[in-house]
């Protein structure tokens, strides 16, 4: 496999992690009201969104992979990749979510509650092991749904790989593909 270059993973993950955002945001965000975007106003896009944060998880990762100089394949296994990641960008990675993990720890402690069923321990390993498979798994949701203890939980550690990745390489944040331009066949 050709050795992709570090900044080319990351505009590429940029791209995925904005479209995830706007998945969530366009439907549901009352200022929103975009005529162009009307057709989306309604839907309920967040599978759209969970597949697109998990790519760019898995983009985050193989681009601090070739900035540590390593190779990658084209595995999708978040953990896997992860493990791939020097030992001081896991670091901080982990310690990024632990600063600001309230909400899905939150989140799954309700969605256990509300089962009636005792909740896991809501940790980074956790959240990642959950999250491991999402961009396979949750591109084919409608074939076999979503197996206990799995899903997309890990937008925090979105967050977090982005910011490590931003503090060494800080004029990244503004880059944006070039080519091909951008064109588009919708009315």
């Amino acid at each position: 496999m050709t050795k992709a270059k570090a900044l080319d993973i990351f505009i590429v993950a940029e791209q995925f992690r904005f479209v995830g955002k706007l998945a969530t945001l366009v439907p549901q965000h009352p200022t929103l009201r975009i005529p162009a975007l009307a057709f989306a106003h309604d839907q309920n896009l967040l599978t759209a969104s969970m597949v697109c944060s998990a790519f760019a998880l898995e983009l985050y990762f193989k681009c601090l992979i070739r900035m540590g100089r390593k190779t990658f394949g084209r595995q999708h296994d978040l953990a896997e990749l992860y493990g791939l990641i020097g030992r001081r960008d896991r670091a901080e990675i982990k310690r990024y979510w632990n600063e600001h993990s309230e909400t899905v720890r939150s989140y799954v402690e309700q969605a256990y509650e509300g089962d009636g069923q005792p909740g896991p321990k809501v940790d980074f390993d956790f959240v990642l092991s959950a999250s491991k498979d999402a961009f396979v798994e949750m591109r084919y949701i409608y074939e076999q749904g979503i197996k206990p203890d799995t899903g997309w939980l890990a937008d925090t550690i979105v967050e977090g790989a982005r910011k490590v990745i931003l503090e060494k390489h800080p004029d990244w944040e503004n880059r944006r593909q070039t080519s091909p331009l951008p064109q588009t066949s919708f009315p």
